[in-house]
């Protein structure tokens, strides 16, 4: 009778850490996260709201990307940035300034600043891979973040072209997004901090329209992202994204 019983309680174990995907591996994980956040193409409204010490300032936005040969055009609507724009064309980077009818190329150290004053570097707006093809993952420990049970995944780089040497996700184990994210440099130090605000849901996808970004190496520092009137697979010409398109 005990060994039935015994029986039975290790079957009953068995079938909660199952249930519960610990048998799952960090790979696979990754690709969930990737098949929820990843798109054909996107249109939305967007602002970024700038929180430095005292002061705050609001950029809006409108935003046309691609995933296919990673593409995006990003047009400011607020009267202060009012027709500045961004084509982001691979690993490229190009900024028009309506006031000089001047368009400048991102390049080098500056992709490491804030876009637009942002706790966003260019770095950041430039990845649009899917971070399960240049991060190696590790599932590290079970957490609890703001009322949702998580993984806790350890990413290391695997290719050089990446803002950042090592990540540390907690990834809703439900729902496959993640709701918090900090990101190291290679000597270990904290370098950002993002928390996911807000999560909707698009023909079954659970998509981020809402984050905060925390730059660590600025003090009283943040940013607040937010997207709006989002369609996917949208269709648009593909010479939306080209220099010559910058400019008018």
């Amino acid at each position: 009778m005990r060994k039935i019983l015994l029986f039975i309680a290790i079957v009953s174990v068995f079938t909660i850490l199952h249930a519960q995907g610990i048998n799952i591996t960090g790979l696979q994980i990754l690709e969930r996260i990737d098949d929820n956040e990843f798109y054909q193409t996107i249109e939305y409204n967007g602002s970024m709201t700038i929180y430095i010490d005292d002061q705050v300032r609001t950029k809006e936005l409108y935003t046309l990307a691609k995933s296919d040969g990673r593409k995006a055009l990003v047009e400011f609507t607020n009267p202060e940035d009012y027709g500045t724009k961004y084509l982001m064309l691979e690993d490229e980077l190009w900024i028009y300034f309506p006031s000089e009818e001047e368009v400048v190329k991102i390049s080098g150290h500056m992709l490491k600043e804030g876009m637009m004053g942002s706790d966003f570097s260019y770095e950041d707006a430039l990845e649009a891979s899917k971070i399960s093809e240049k991060y190696d993952v590790e599932i590290t420990a079970q957490d609890t973040i703001f009322g949702h049970l998580c993984w806790v995944l350890k990413l290391t780089a695997k290719v050089k072209d990446v803002p950042y040497y090592s990540r540390k996700l907690w990834v809703d184990k439900e729902h496959f997004f993640t709701w918090k994210e900090e990101m190291y440099a290679k000597s270990g130090r904290l370098l950002k901090e993002m928390n996911v605000l807000k999560i909707k849901q698009f023909d079954g996808k659970y998509f981020p329209v809402e984050s905060e970004m925390v730059n660590k190496l600025r003090k009283n520092s943040k940013t607040v992202f937010m997207m709006d009137d989002i369609a996917f697979d949208v269709d648009f010409p593909d010479n939306i994204f080209s220099l010559r398109n910058l400019q008018h």
